[in-house]
């Protein structure tokens, strides 16, 4: 038993450039989706600082009601 090598074996055989042009289209998509992480970090970021001013100023607005 020998290997195939006549036209269906060849037709079976992927072409070179489309397993590479499929392969950048995979890194692109995962880039891109690295961007929507990288842009989603920093939407946490802003968030958690917004959330922190205003527990900061509802704390302080408590603290100064206290003491009055």
């Amino acid at each position: 038993m020998g290997r195939a090598f006549g036209p269906p074996a060849l037709r079976q055989r992927r072409n070179p450039s489309q397993r590479g042009s499929k392969a950048l289209a995979i890194v692109a998509e995962i880039e891109a989706e690295q961007a929507l992480v990288a842009a989603n970090r920093e939407l946490i970021t802003r968030f958690e600082q917004k959330i922190q001013a205003t527990l900061a100023r509802i704390w302080a607005d408590d603290l100064v009601a206290y003491v009055e």
